[in-house]
């Protein structure tokens, strides 16, 4: 059954008649990858959830997730939301005639998790990049206070040269060993992105 022919056919049928098929059809490295990350960044409920779903061979409700794992409703709704905010899983909707109540169909997309994880690291990449850019791009002082924040040249003279913490002399402060950190730290998301896109393209 299609998807159109079900949206058609949404008001007059039965809930249980028009779920749609989940063609799961993913590598051993991806679903255990899934597995992982849905683990580390949502936690073990959501990693649950997610198990249920993954063994499903068609669309999955809530309330039916529910029963599987005698988990509350409520839990299981919150972890669903946090799969579809990691874009992992989708919904649909039907009214069921009987009762006029939304009855809510859910789908995992564990094909997505290669995308998922390619998009992580270039935005921990891009961070690295704009942090080293806002190193090499300023001066800073400092008090010496471990307590009180370096600022920027700009800041510093604005205060003249005097923490605004603790009243302190500012101090030129050397960035440089910050510097060849994040430029390592660079490197070694490069490599593992490198890493990352040559396991995904089955390559060793």
């Amino acid at each position: 059954m299609s998807r159109e022919t079900v949206d058609n056919f949404d008001e007059d049928a039965d809930v249980n008649s028009v779920k749609v098929a989940s063609n799961i059809n993913i590598s051993e490295r991806q679903r255990q990858t899934l597995i992982e990350v849905v683990d580390d960044i949502a936690g073990e409920e959501v990693r649950k959830v997610t198990l249920v779903l993954l063994n499903a061979d068609q669309e999955t409700t809530d309330e039916e997730i529910s029963e599987k794992l005698d988990m509350r409703l409520n839990q299981v709704r919150k972890s669903l939301y946090k799969l579809y905010d990691l874009q992992l899983a989708t919904f649909r909707r039907i009214r069921d005639k009987s009762t006029g109540w939304f009855v809510y169909f859910w789908t995992l997309h564990p094909e997505r998790i290669d995308m998922f994880v390619d998009r992580k690291q270039q935005e921990v990449m891009e961070k690295l990049l704009e942090r080293l850019a806002y190193e090499e791009g300023n001066m800073f002082f400092t008090c010496n206070n471990p307590e009180c924040p370096r600022v920027t040249f700009q800041e510093a003279m604005d205060n003249n040269f005097e923490c605004e913490h603790c009243e302190g002399r500012l101090e030129s402060f050397d960035n440089e060993q910050l510097k060849q950190v994040l430029t390592e730290k660079i490197t070694e998301m490069k490599e593992i992105r490198d890493k990352t896109r040559k396991i995904m393209k089955g390559e060793t």
